[in-house]
């Protein structure tokens, strides 16, 4: 009995989560180039290469181009968005924030969305910033520490749309 509660309650926690998923556009491989090129049903693991790949998924996702629409007020997507570009750039990002220039670093910025006239001013702020963005344990946590080192100089914060 036991065993049969605990299904249906799994099942229903899955279904809001499963009717969602059924409104997008994408499949389990996320937005992106290998969306547009897949589609919705077609093979993910091919869809997620292509995204890879490519880089369409950040772009996308800050652009809301190539199948990334964004949720209401788009905060989810970007901050799924950011956690990936982190994770995935994380040594090289770690490294160009350290010497405060590079295409990691820039790209980070675009994915903050900053405005392209304060990314010197951002990249400062981020490597005056680096002892306690990297002391943070793991990605996500040193993401959540930059986006608040940013977020402390006013108009940086004003000039970088997803910081909040």
């Amino acid at each position: 009995m036991k065993r049969i509660v605990s299904s249906f309650l799994v099942a229903l926690l899955l279904v809001p989560a499963l009717a969602q998923a059924n409104q997008r556009k994408y499949g389990m491989a996320g937005c992106g180039l290998g969306s547009i090129v897949m589609g919705q049903d077609g093979g993910q693991i091919s869809a997620a290469t292509t995204n890879s790949t490519s880089y369409s998924q950040v772009g996308g996702i800050t652009s809301g181009t190539s199948n990334c629409e964004p949720d209401e007020g788009g905060k989810t997507t970007i901050t799924i968005g950011q956690e990936m570009f982190m994770s995935r750039n994380f040594v090289a990002l770690s490294k160009e924030m350290a010497q405060g220039d590079g295409e990691t670093l820039r790209a980070f910025a675009q994915a903050l969305g900053c405005r392209p006239e304060v990314y010197t001013d951002v990249a400062s702020q981020l490597q005056r910033s680096y002892g306690s963005i990297f002391s943070a344990p793991g990605a996500v946590d040193a993401l959540e520490t930059a986006k608040s080192e940013v977020r402390k100089n006013p108009s940086l914060a004003a000039a970088c749309l997803h910081v909040g």
